[in-house]
């Protein structure tokens, strides 16, 4: 049993690293892996401590892990109901088509924004009058904002200049939403396109604000997975008790 703990703990330490040499972007994502690996490695290194302390906390324990997998389990639940990766199934007709920034590197979209640009092209492909709008302001230490990095990159890819809003200001989903509210008209049609993960968030965030979209997500590569779940667990708790 104890060397389980140090499977466990080589595991979660091994991917996060990975991931943080491969993103070189240290998020709440990849702290908690840090954190269960050293949890792991804690309780591998001083095992009959451990063992004590379970046997004499042992309801509470058990509760807690529970309560934790069911919490986890639900959350996981609406994030996959909520991931339409399929453009043919948006219904009805569309305006505009609304992409989220999703992070640059060297003034080009990164993986995860290419993917969502990507989609929107896919679904713009059999609706060519739809319009754009690319929402991505200043990040740190940038000098291009994502908006204008995206729609260099829609028109890169045959999107007409014309045809694309800019959004440069927003630094978070819940501004990506207002400040789009903004730029269109009460009537229109609107399709979020972002990461499929993303969606379910971004669904709640854009009925407060007062938005009625459908939504389309972009796939994440499988080794992603699991670092951008766990971290949207937390952004969609931070979500519902800030409305952001």
């Amino acid at each position: 049993m104890k060397k389980i703990f140090l499977a466990l703990s080589m595991i979660f330490l091994l991917y996060a690293t990975a991931m943080l040499i491969q993103t070189t972007n240290m998020d709440m994502g990849l702290a908690v892996f840090f954190l269960l690996g050293a949890l792991f490695f804690i309780i591998f290194y001083r095992y009959n401590t451990a063992k004590e302390l379970f046997y004499k906390y042992r309801k509470t324990t058990l509760s807690i892990v529970i309560l934790s997998f069911l919490f986890a389990a639900t959350l996981e639940t609406l994030i996959l109901t909520s991931a339409n990766t399929d453009p043919g199934n948006v219904s009805g007709k569309i305006d505009s088509i609304l992409v989220l920034g999703g992070g640059t590197k060297n003034n080009r979209p990164g993986a995860v924004l290419k993917g969502r640009l990507d989609q929107a092209l896919a679904y713009a492909e059999n609706h060519p009058n739809v319009t754009f709008i690319v929402s991505g302001g200043l990040g740190f230490g940038k000098t291009t904002s994502e908006g204008t990095i995206m729609k260099n990159y829609l028109v890169e890819n045959g999107i007409e200049p014309d045809r694309i809003q800019i959004e440069d200001k927003a630094t978070s989903t819940y501004e990506n939403l207002l400040y789009t509210k903004k730029m269109i008209a009460s009537d229109d049609q609107l399709l979020i396109v972002t990461s499929d993960f993303h969606l379910f968030r971004t669904k709640m965030i854009a009925k407060r604000v007062g938005i009625e979209a459908e939504g389309l997500g972009s796939p994440l590569r499988i080794s992603s997975v699991p670092q951008a779940h766990v971290r949207e667990y937390m952004a969609i708790i931070k979500s519902y008790f800030t409305d952001r």
